[in-house]
């Protein structure tokens, strides 16, 4: 099934994969590697192949994804289970070889940014024999890799064939949630403004949350702060920790680029809770306010005024992060 999985993605990518011996060379190897495979409803979109040079190396041998479903999260899915196969087999560092951002190709520069967002830090640029162009060496490292599976619960990015179904989820318990916002997040997501994961229990949509770049609270932004938003956790899939391990993976993330994350939360509760267990979370994990008071609609409330009791009257809180070691080799 690889082999022809792997054929069929070379097919439809010319501009990636234009060398026939090459994409014969691959091909025919794929069959002994270790091969993971993405599948939407009956089609399968995805393939990476690993393989294993050396005990505590994993390399990326081939890895294509069909041109309708790019920029879906599919392959961030694919290179995590990735990571985490090879991690589960022993070993302490993963390898890709890529085209050189030298070499200015702009498919290829898609492809070296992609590995970079994953973690991948270039080391040195060779010219194999018989190639006109030069490529680059990554590595990562996988001895700090976050385990996104707990159990029976899938944490994963956000991809297009989720929308439906998490604004399904919340229009059943009577919560409006459109597509519409889910489309955003999407493109939010794929222009790297915004990350997305939703929390999978038995393979069903259990929970989402955001982590937002640059938000729109003045404070947070002028510090460069990340914000925490949007955390929902379906009623049945409440107090078995979801909401502690989407914020696990959101706040991992957040300390690639900051010492701090921020979090607004709403002040009222209500039948179902509101935003007392939220609060009471967040504490728990490290949040304090960050001493400013409450805004409404990002605006600092004015003493005297009135202000409706709804989600956009939001107390903030920001919590200190481990760092997490990022080793960016230079060429």
């Amino acid at each position: 099934m690889a082999e022809g999985l792997c054929r069929k993605i070379t097919a439809d990518l010319p501009e990636y994969f234009g060398l026939p011996e090459v994409n014969e060379h691959y091909a025919v190897g794929v069959r002994s590697r270790l091969n993971l495979a993405a599948c939407i409803g009956e089609e399968y979109v995805g393939l990476i192949s690993i393989d294993f040079p050396y005990l505590e190396n994993a390399n990326i041998y081939w890895m294509g994804i069909l041109r309708g479903y790019h920029r879906t999260g599919i392959g961030k899915l694919l290179s995590d289970e990735a990571f985490k196969q090879a991690k589960n087999k022993g070993a302490k560092t993963i390898s890709v070889e890529t085209l050189s951002p030298e070499e200015t190709d702009e498919n290829y520069l898609k492809t070296y940014h992609f590995y970079k967002s994953l973690g991948f830090a270039p080391l040195f640029n060779l010219k194999p024999q018989g190639y006109e162009w030069n490529m680059v060496y990554m590595l990562k490292s996988l001895d700090d890799l976050c385990e996104n599976r707990t159990n029976d619960v899938l944490i994963r990015p956000l991809i297009r064939e989720d929308i439906v179904v998490i604004s399904e989820a919340f229009k059943a318990i009577g919560w409006n949630k459109p597509p519409s916002s889910f489309e955003e997040y999407l493109k939010e997501q794929e222009a790297g403004e915004r990350l997305v994961w939703v929390a999978h229990v038995y393979d069903q949509f259990a929970a989402y949350v955001t982590l937002k770049w640059k938000s729109q609270y003045s404070s947070f932004k002028a510090k460069k702060i990340p914000e925490v938003m949007d955390l929902n956790v379906l009623p049945a899939y409440r107090k078995i920790g979801i909401g502690s391990l989407l914020l696990d993976t959101a706040e991992k993330e957040a300390a690639t680029r900051s010492k701090v994350v921020g979090i607004g939360v709403g002040l009222y509760a209500g039948a179902d809770g509101g935003y007392g267990p939220a609060q009471r979370l967040y504490i728990k994990r490290g949040y304090i306010p960050d001493g400013k008071g409450v805004t409404y609609n990002y605006q600092p409330a004015i003493p005297g005024n009135s202000y409706p009791l709804d989600d956009d009257l939001v107390l903030w809180f920001t919590k200190k992060l481990k760092q997490e070691l990022k080793n960016e080799a230079k060429n």
